[in-house]
Formats: C-alpha cells, structure tokens, sequence
C-alpha cells in the first residue's frame, strides 16, 4: 500500500471514529499532526484558565502543558516527589477546573471510550467535575468496539505504561495482562464512556499520528 493511500485509509477511519463518536453526543475533531491538534486546543482553552491534567504521554508528546502555560493558563498536575496528601489536593483540584486533559486508552469505531486507571483520578475527572474535558487519542488507539478496547488497554497500553513508572509487575516479564494481584498493579479501575455525560463539554481530539499508549 502506497504512502497516499495509507493515508486516506487512515482518515477514512478517523472519520467514521469522528461520525460515531458524534452521534453518542461527543464533539470531535480530526488534524493531520500533534502539533494543528496542539494549536486547536490552545485557541479553544485561551488565556488565565485553570488547566488539570490527568496522566497523558499523549498530552506531554503533544507539549500541551507548556503550550498552555504559555497563555498564562494554570497548570493543575501532580508530581511524581509529591506526598501522597500533596497528589490528592492536586486532584481535588484538578477535578473542578475548567478544562481537563486526559487520553483515552482506546476509542472505538461506535463511538466509545475507555480509560483505565490505578488510582482512580483520572477516571473520576473524565466522568464529572470540570468544566470542558479534551480528550486527545492518536490514530494507534482507534479500536472496533468495546471488547477489543478493554484488550487494547490490558495488553497494549498497560505494559509500556508500567516499563515507563518503573513497576515490576508480571506484565512486563510476560508482553500481557497477567489480572496480577501485584500490590505495584496500576490496572485497578475502568471508565467507559457510552454516550456524553449530562452537563459536561467533551471534546476529542483525533490525530493522524501514533501518539501514547
């Protein structure tokens, strides 16, 4: 397959990822690169905002927090030298900005998405709390439906994900989900969005690049 046509299958997907995810009451968007994706999100977020991130390899290869903060924007996001009580007011405070970034760990050709979480913020703050949550997912996460979502996020973006934390767990060994009981374990809870939550402002972000896990 040509270069030319690679591309135009990869937009026809994005596409038809972009129509369902619409019709389950999301707005979304598609960009060719991170960095039209980068520019769109920092017109839609402005200036002096309070901005929590949740935690997004997509979102750091993107540069958002340092695009952002660039506009005078807050930067809500904890650290990995904070205190356990020190990352929890940094999530209280992150669940009631006005925007919040998070990336799904896998968007589904129906217009799904889903996310896994060890702690929990991040699940919790993709459901209710800010303002206007941005979703950024590269091309690499668009999946059929749910059930190969909840694979993909296993046995695809777990295991990176731990070699990246430093965490020991079996899947690192092994290349897939091995449901441990590792007390290191960071796949403790899933959130899937069917259709948008009421109140809320979603938008996705869908970008024709490999971006995260």
């Amino acid at each position: 397959m040509t270069e030319e046509n690679l591309e135009k299958l990869n937009f026809m997907t994005l596409e038809n990822a972009k129509k369902a995810l619409e019709k389950n009451g999301f707005k979304a968007e598609i960009f060719k690169t991170k960095e039209e994706a980068a520019d769109y999100i920092a017109a839609l977020v402005g200036e002096n905002k309070n901005v929590g991130f949740g935690g997004t390899v997509t979102g750091a290869q993107m540069k958002l927090a340092e695009k952002l903060a660039e506009k005078n924007n807050k930067i809500i996001v904890h650290l990995p030298q904070m205190s356990p009580e020190q990352k929890r007011e940094t999530w209280f405070k992150a669940i009631s900005a006005d925007f919040y970034f998070a990336s799904p760990q896998a968007v589904t050709l129906d217009g799904k998405l889903v996310f896994i979480d060890g702690t929990g913020n991040r699940c919790a703050a993709v459901t209710w709390g800010p303002r206007h949550i941005i979703l950024p997912a590269g091309i690499n996460k668009i999946v059929k439906d749910q059930e190969e979502g909840l694979w993909r996020m296993r046995n695809i973006a777990a295991i990176p994900n731990n070699l990246r934390l430093n965490k020991k767990n079996p899947c690192v060994k092994t290349g897939k989900c091995e449901d441990c009981a590792s007390p290191e374990r960071i796949c403790n809870l899933v959130t899937m969005l069917w259709k948008k939550p009421k109140v809320t402002e979603y938008t996705v972000i869908l970008v024709n690049e490999s971006l995260g896990y």
